[in-house]
């Protein structure tokens, strides 16, 4: 008999076991559900001010780093606040093996390579304002005593067959007597052929002044390219003659940025211009320069690897 009551009184206490079951387990479902709210809010949270989180921390192994944008397709890149300053766009950056002398010459910036005894790059801005001076070239070809190994000499072309061809033209410095003399160092100086340097190039530094005039303002950068293992060299000096010639245009004004290059070879042609144009992106890998690249990576990634003729050649 006790142990009958006793299985009855098991019986008339189960249904209160049952939901004693039922409130523990929809507690624990409550909790679970809670924890989820709050890493999801943690989440959000974290996605709303990316700006606080700690994005110098490098990524776990195997983890895929940020996406690269894919070209700009045509569209022009806005403006943007963070633009640098003319003085940090100008310089280009060369392979860590060429040894160079940064100079500034006020109305143009170069980097001078003594192997070579000429600049391995030109840069300065070209604005509408610059062009239609009074001041006119005189042919006065002299040594930059400002380059600390000596630069190469006006004679070292002397009968060589090659002209002293302008890497920043004279043409472009009208404005000024004292730019226009600058022009004429022979740091700005490189071989060139005749047919080239009176032909095609020049063709080349007129469409140049007429961009300018119509954008407003160019950044232009202007080198030599090297690519024979044996060169020609020529003068007491060995001034190294150049298997091509580069130019990069860079449009700064609103409503939109905008690149152009082109890649010409050191010899007489009557292409057009247009069969010269590539990418900066494609002159860097063939040249090993590094253009702009002070630019934020975004608008350097758009502008340099897009070529968009219709808004340069109409």
């Amino acid at each position: 008999m006790p142990k009958r009551r006793k299985k009855k009184s098991l019986a008339k206490n189960q249904p209160l076991g049952i939901s004693f079951l039922l409130l523990v387990a929809y507690a624990s479902l409550l909790l679970v559900l809670a924890s989820l709210s709050i890493q999801e809010w943690r989440q959000h949270k974290n996605q709303v001010s990316g700006a606080e989180a700690d994005v110098s921390a490098p990524l776990p192994e195997n983890e895929p780093g940020p996406a690269i944008p894919p070209p700009n397709e045509g569209k022009p890149v806005p403006p943007e606040t963070d633009m640098p300053n003319l003085s940090m766009l100008l310089p280009a950056k060369l392979p860590g093996e060429l040894s160079v002398q940064l100079i500034d010459h006020d109305y143009y910036k170069l980097a001078y390579l003594e192997s070579h005894e000429q600049a391995a790059w030109v840069a300065y801005s070209l604005t509408r304002e610059k062009l239609g001076g009074t001041h006119r070239r005189k042919d006065q070809f002299q040594e930059d005593h400002r380059v600390t190994t000596r630069s190469a000499h006006p004679d070292d072309y002397r009968f060589s067959g090659y002209d002293r061809g302008h890497l920043a033209p004279a043409a472009d410095f009208t404005f000024s007597e004292q730019a226009m003399e600058k022009s004429f160092y022979m740091s700005n100086i490189s071989p060139q052929v005749p047919g080239f340097n009176r032909g095609i190039w020049q063709k080349l530094e007129q469409q140049v002044r007429t961009w300018a005039r119509e954008y407003e303002q160019l950044l232009v950068v202007t080198g030599p390219v090297f690519t024979q293992k044996i060169p020609t060299s020529i003068g007491e000096n060995n001034v190294i003659v150049p298997d091509y010639f580069y130019k990069v245009l860079f449009d700064i004004q609103p409503p939109s940025y905008k690149m152009l290059a082109f890649l010409l070879k050191n010899e007489k042609s009557s292409r057009p211009l247009l069969d010269y144009v590539l990418s900066v992106d494609s002159l860097e890998q063939f040249s090993g320069i590094d253009f702009f690249f002070h630019l934020p990576d975004s608008i350097e990634y758009e502008l340099e690897k897009q070529v968009i003729y219709e808004d340069w050649f109409e």
